[in-house]
């Protein structure tokens, strides 16, 4: 690690904490510029063939977010939890944009195809904390429109992805909606599910970052026990139980239904197109048939591998400590 990332990350941090911790609309616009200048150094950090082009891309498209934002502040067009005037859009519309939300999300997939997996981990974790937060604190009467149109086009944009990073990506729509449906019922709620959700992508981050898998086929040449836990990796993010990933949306369904029962019933039957897409791959992956003779077949047991198998089913002793 090189002297100036040590220097870069914290700052990273700092900005964060900076934005989520302001009280004027300038001091959080200035956190975010800040989160943005870092993010990208960190981005330049990785030598990628792309690298430099996906930071262009993806600072063109923050600054614009950037700009629409701070015009909308200086103007005075803030009207906090009015979401029937148009100049009130004008902020959330800009903060969607530079959190890549639906249906701002347009520019979120060909960016990740560019970006090495520690920064696409940042990208569908960190950097959404910001503007979803500063969002809901202020526009929350607009979150229950937008939640149902993440989880629909998370669901359904995956279906005919073939790259695992933009598969990723759809599947962080989804989740995104379920981030802002845990912030209807509480923080303690959200903090939960996110935690949840750094951890499963954590695990799924260090396994294509071990492997340097960037496609789906690339998966079918590993052996039987990477198999495995890419396949529990990929059910955990879809919510199947006993995985890790079922517990915080099932404590979400048990707190919000009676509250929002449209919602839950969108986000309950779009559950089974996310779940879809993920077992479309994983099935194809372990029923490939090898050309290789059998007998010769090596059965190595990677005890990494078992331990975040066994890391990524928990899910069952926390349901029964919950229940």
């Amino acid at each position: 690690m090189k002297n100036y990332y040590m220097i870069i990350f914290p700052m990273y941090i700092i900005s964060i904490s900076f934005s989520l911790s302001s009280s004027s609309w300038m001091s959080i616009w200035i956190g975010m510029e800040m989160n943005l200048l870092t993010f990208i150094f960190m981005i330049l950090e990785t030598k990628t063939f792309n690298s430099t082009e996906s930071c262009m891309k993806y600072f063109l498209i923050q600054s614009a977010g950037s700009l629409l934002f701070l015009f909308s502040v200086s103007v005075q067009s803030t009207f906090v939890n009015e979401s029937f005037f148009i100049n009130a859009l004008a902020p959330p519309l800009a903060l969607m944009l530079k959190s890549g939300i639906a249906p701002l999300h347009f520019w979120t997939p060909d960016i990740s195809m560019k970006l090495s997996p520690q920064n696409l981990f940042l990208f569908i974790t960190m950097q959404k904390i910001i503007p979803m937060l500063v969002m809901f604190s202020s526009w929350s009467a607009l979150i229950k429109w937008i939640i149902p149109l993440n989880i629909i086009v998370g669901s359904l944009g995956g279906l005919t992805q073939s790259s695992v990073n933009k598969m990723i990506i759809f599947s962080s729509i989804n989740n995104s909606g379920w981030m802002m449906m845990s912030l209807t019922e509480s923080m303690l709620l959200f903090y939960i599910f996110f935690l949840f959700y750094f951890k499963m992508n954590y695990l799924l981050m260090t396994f294509l970052l071990k492997n340097k898998i960037k496609w789906s086929v690339q998966i079918k040449t590993q052996n039987f026990f990477k198999k495995l836990l890419f396949v529990s990796l990929m059910m955990s993010l879809s919510g199947l139980p006993p995985f890790l990933g079922f517990i915080p949306k099932w404590i979400i369904l048990k707190k919000i239904t009676m509250n929002l029962p449209v919602i839950s019933l969108i986000s309950i039957v779009m559950s089974v197109f996310t779940m879809f897409f993920y077992m479309k791959m994983t099935i194809n992956m372990v029923l490939y048939s090898s050309l290789s003779k059998k007998w010769v077949t090596n059965f190595f047991i990677e005890w990494p591998s078992i331990t975040l198998v066994l890391m990524n089913l928990t899910s069952s002793f926390l349901f029964i400590l919950l229940v």
